[in-house]
């Protein structure tokens, strides 16, 4: 029997003896240097393409001692607004050699620890991340200060000193409740979120804003705490139902709740958008989906990941420069959910 001779793999040689230039010429091609003219650029490229010359990053990375992945750290990767903060970082790097690293952390610091360990292990190149609801600033600080480039996206722990891109939540806590005082309501309640959330403490804050600008007591039994999930919204809508005065209308700590609380108003034989009004915050494409379709405030979850992955590439670029605070605004989607069209 006669044996198979492995195939020999193409190697940078090859291709500068084809292209008759220097190996050092061919890897600046590779890496995508500009000193490279188009006319040398393009005959090397010919020949990788015609040899199936296959560039080896990971070997030219540990050579180099840099990494082309980001890391991404969510805190539910089921939720849209994660799935849409994604997409918007990976538009940001797409013009870029970078991939992301995504991974969920489940709002446990934790396990926020250990996936960014082995982030971190894997040699990213940075990261960006929705830190869990108690991390500690002095974790993203340390991340920083041991040389990778770092953005803290949508919610960030008070007085950490990093790069952070995010909406404003007090204005879109406030936004909600006007547009559902606007149309008449009075008694409405706000469920869902964690009560050590900043997310949540901001947006209680504008909801709180909005009823003393109308002159509205606030109501402490009309404002439910738990964690953002469908199946404890449900049993919010249900808790604010059964006080003596039920609220009229309620907003959803994040569209995911306000589309749970539909499910719970019907269970109760209320329709949701003619017998009781719902907003959301987030803006998902799911809210556009929903049945009626939700009102909400729009936090721009795309534009947020662009601009995220932005900040961590000017970080590699230039680690030295000032730290950047990016408030995204807001704005109001007005949908069937709360009564107006």
């Amino acid at each position: 029997m006669n044996e198979i001779t492995p195939l020999r793999r193409v190697t940078i040689i090859d291709i500068a003896k084809a292209a008759g230039v220097s190996p050092s010429t061919v890897s600046l091609v590779l890496q995508k240097n500009e000193r490279i003219s188009a006319e040398t650029r393009l005959r090397v490229e010919e020949v990788i393409q015609r040899l199936g010359y296959k560039y080896n990053r990971s070997a030219a990375n540990l050579r180099r001692q840099t990494s082309q992945a980001i890391g991404l750290i969510i805190n539910d990767i089921c939720n849209p607004f994660f799935a849409e903060m994604t997409a918007g970082v990976q538009q940001g790097l797409e013009s870029t050699d970078f991939l992301v690293f995504l991974v969920e952390a489940g709002d446990d610091i934790e396990r926020q620890s250990r996936v960014y360990r082995s982030l971190e292990e894997h040699g990213i190149g940075g990261l960006i991340i929705f830190p869990a609801s108690e991390t500690k600033p002095e974790f993203l600080e340390r991340i920083a200060a041991g040389g990778t480039p770092i953005c803290v996206a949508v919610r960030r722990p008070p007085d950490a000193d990093v790069d952070y891109v995010g909406p404003d939540n007090r204005l879109a806590g406030r936004m909600a409740t006007r547009h559902l005082i606007e149309l008449g309501h009075k008694r409405i309640a706000f469920i869902g979120g964690e009560a050590h959330s900043p997310a949540r403490i901001d947006r209680i804050a504008g909801y709180r804003d909005a009823l003393q600008r109308a002159g509205i007591t606030f109501e402490p039994a009309l404002c439910t705490e738990s964690r953002p999930t469908r199946a404890n919204a449900i049993v919010d809508i249900n808790k604010a139902l059964d006080l003596v005065e039920p609220p009229t209308a309620a907003i959803g700590y994040n569209d995911n709740v306000a589309i749970a609380a539909m499910h719970g108003l019907r269970m109760r034989g209320i329709e949701p958008g003619r017998e009781f009004a719902l907003v959301g915050i987030d803006g998902t494409s799911d809210a556009e989906l929903a049945y009626p379709a939700l009102t909400t405030v729009a936090l721009h979850a795309h534009d947020i990941g662009r601009r995220a992955a932005e900040l961590v590439l000017e970080r590699i670029k230039m680690p030295g420069r000032i730290h950047e605070n990016v408030i995204l605004r807001p704005n109001l989607i007005v949908r069937a959910s709360c009564g107006s069209r």
